[in-house]
């Protein structure tokens, strides 16, 4: 037996070797600081750099709060969104009645809104407790509007959700999907969007609406991409190049861009606050997002940033002060330790869906 696990256990090396050929050498040199005890989480600069690690110490998770994914729908296989969080949802696709994600568009997403966290299994998502409503109108990167019209309609009438996150556009206008956003707006849900990827200063819609919450694109560096618009639909900014998330499948992780996956960290950080001040509605998180965004390019509004790049902590700290309630600061956390490279080499090892393959064939 020893012998069988012997060779096993060297398969399942040479297998791994194989593996990391398709393993982004650029994984192993991300100079992050770990900010949770998930196997990426010292790739996501970036948690860092919208300050999750100062707001994981408010203690809020996003939990009770119902964000809807309008999308390619959500894949139940990652393997880092818990069960209990992830409902059936709704197709709109005409197709299947399936919710899972064949694109991996709406998977992505679902990862930056509400990954599990300190599980040891893929990234950190920015509110963790929160329940996902996948919401299935895309199929090949194409949707239409009437179905992403009533999918926002059944997402507060049908579903309660609390947030809608829309990562899509058209330059043309809809009136029945602008219609079904300031209805899901007059219940109180807050819709946020996507702007656009051809970096030029056309208006894409639905970010352009006055009802939406718009978001661009910044860099590691904290530069505009340069896909993302530059025009009055931009509210505020969020990491969206070269961003990581999960994968349909278990197998690994993702990296990608666009504002597309810009738009789920504002989501993620409503959900937040959705949480300790449920009335919150649109107008209340806009004015708490102009209060607590880092000021980037030229001061105050701009059609490149908006408000600002979206700082966590201090968007908690001003919800308190704008709903007149008292920050109570926890604690100082001992900060994780950053692995080292051959812990980040085992933890591949580790969570390659090869060996897992194997553990599981062989019950090791």
């Amino acid at each position: 037996m020893n012998l069988l696990k012997k060779s096993i256990s060297l398969v399942l090396l040479l297998c791994t070797v194989i593996s990391f050929t398709v393993f982004p050498a650029s994984a192993l040199s991300y100079n992050t600081q770990a900010v949770t005890k998930d196997t990426y989480s010292y790739m996501q600069w970036d948690m860092e750099m919208i300050g999750m690690t100062e707001a994981r110490r408010y203690g809020l998770t996003g939990k009770g709060v119902r964000v809807a994914i309008i999308d390619s729908g959500v894949s139940t296989g990652t393997g880092d969104i818990d069960s209990n969080r992830l409902l059936p949802g709704k197709s709109y696709t005409g197709t299947s009645t399936d919710t899972g994600d064949t694109d991996g568009h709406g998977t992505f997403i679902a990862g930056i809104i509400g990954a599990t966290n300190d599980n040891n299994v893929g990234i950190a998502g920015i509110a963790p407790g929160v329940t996902i409503i996948p919401l299935k109108t895309m199929e090949g990167g194409r949707s239409y509007a009437s179905k992403n019209a009533q999918a926002i309609i059944d997402a507060v009438d049908e579903f309660n959700c609390d947030i809608i996150n829309l990562s899509f556009g058209s330059k043309r206008q809809a009136d029945d999907l602008h219609d079904a956003i300031k209805y899901a707006v007059s219940k109180g849900a807050i819709v946020v969007c996507s702007t656009g990827n051809e970096g030029t200063d056309e208006l894409e819609y639905p970010g352009a609406y006055e009802e939406t919450i718009g978001v661009g694109s910044v860099n590691k560096s904290k530069n505009a991409s340069s896909f993302s618009h530059r025009n009055t639909s931009i509210f505020v900014t969020a990491p969206g190049e070269n961003t990581i998330s999960l994968k349909p499948d278990s197998r690994m992780f993702k990296l990608g861009s666009g504002t597309s996956y810009s738009a789920p960290y504002i989501s993620g950080l409503a959900a937040l606050l959705k949480e300790k001040f449920p009335a919150m509605t649109k107008d209340d998180f806009a004015e708490i997002l102009k209060a607590s965004s880092e000021d980037l390019g030229e001061k105050g509004y701009d059609t490149t940033y908006g408000w600002g790049l979206i700082q966590a902590p201090q968007a908690i700290r001003e919800a308190d002060k704008y709903f007149g309630v008292e920050t109570s600061e926890p604690d100082e956390p001992e900060a994780p330790s950053k692995p080292s490279f051959f812990q980040r080499i085992l933890d591949f090892f580790t969570n390659s869906w090869i060996a897992r393959l194997f553990r599981k064939i062989f019950n090791l």
